[in-house]
């Protein structure tokens, strides 16, 4: 094989699985792992039932929640055709998470999104223009907002998987589970997420890499969601602190190196360079933080 890598992690390839190549609304799960966001949830449910038809619905919406303080949904969510479940995690982090929403989903693909993602009309249909026997898709995400910091990671492509080329075809090199469709039958046999990672961060990283020992990844561009970047500029320092202990923990599993480094930003602005520097800078605070 010719793997062209971004990260430099080359699979050693186990098996070869395809999955179907058609797919439709109600073989789709939903999870999304919540903790604290109830604003988040609301508005999500708010903006998929009204803007989505009722054949492109997903067969069901599943919430993993934490145990305190208990997310609710509204009555008028319950009684749609698309059941909606709240279900309860007691273990850490949300790779956990994850995991507990998937096993318990009936779909035979699980669609993986956050709390703070608001979903446009494509963003289901966009899968079902993209299936090609792929383990797992990465769908589009793009910013909510309009302000300097949301265009800022819109124009860094922060929530986009980055590519590698295998055999002329760009793919990509792992998944990011703010948009991203996985076959269940694949993370069956990858056994899921690795709850050793508790935080918020690598864990999507570490489950592409594993599904690429098994079969493909793919993009899928046609399929958009929306990230709620509303948490500032103390949010985006804790973001990228996450993101370098995520990379840190990729790097020790894969014996990669991955530490931060200097970088121009894809947009040249003065507000955009003081950004990348601020990026660098807590990203590089990250990954020199001890793990455990």
């Amino acid at each position: 094989m010719n793997f062209t890598t971004t990260l430099g992690y080359v699979p050693t390839i186990r098996k070869t699985m395809k999955s179907p190549e058609t797919l439709t609304a109600k073989q789709i799960s939903v999870v999304i792992p919540v903790k604290d966001n109830q604003r988040g949830i609301d508005l999500f449910l708010k903006t998929l039932f009204e803007s989505h038809p009722h054949d492109i619905l997903p067969g069901e919406i599943l919430i993993v929640d934490s145990p305190e303080p208990a997310i609710t949904i509204a009555e008028e969510y319950l009684s749609r055709s698309t059941p909606v479940s709240v279900i309860h995690c007691n273990e850490k982090g949300p790779a956990a998470a994850r995991n507990l929403g998937w096993k318990t989903a009936k779909g035979e693909w699980i669609l993986f999104t956050d709390s703070d993602c608001i979903p446009e009309i494509d963003w289901i249909k966009g899968y079902s223009n993209s299936m090609n026997g792929s383990l797992a898709y990465a769908g589009n995400i793009k910013s909510y907002g309009d302000d300097w910091i949301s265009r800022y990671y819109d124009s860094q492509q922060t929530l986009i998987p980055p590519p590698f080329t295998e055999a002329g075809i760009v793919c990509p090199e792992f998944i990011i589970t703010a948009n991203a469709l996985v076959w269940k039958t694949a993370l069956v046999e990858v056994g899921g997420f690795n709850e050793d990672i508790k935080i918020a961060a690598g864990e999507d990283v570490d489950l592409g890499f594993r599904l690429r020992e098994i079969g493909k990844l793919s993009y899928a561009p046609g399929s958009l969601i929306r990230h709620n970047f509303d948490e500032g500029l103390g949010g985006f320092v804790e973001r990228f602190k996450r993101y370098g202990m995520g990379n840190r923990k990729i790097a020790e599993l894969y014996r990669l190196d991955l530490k931060p480094r200097r970088f121009k930003p894809r947009k040249s602005s003065i507000i955009n360079h003081l950004l990348a520097l601020l990026q660098l800078y807590c990203l590089s605070q990250g990954y020199r933080a001890p793990t455990n």
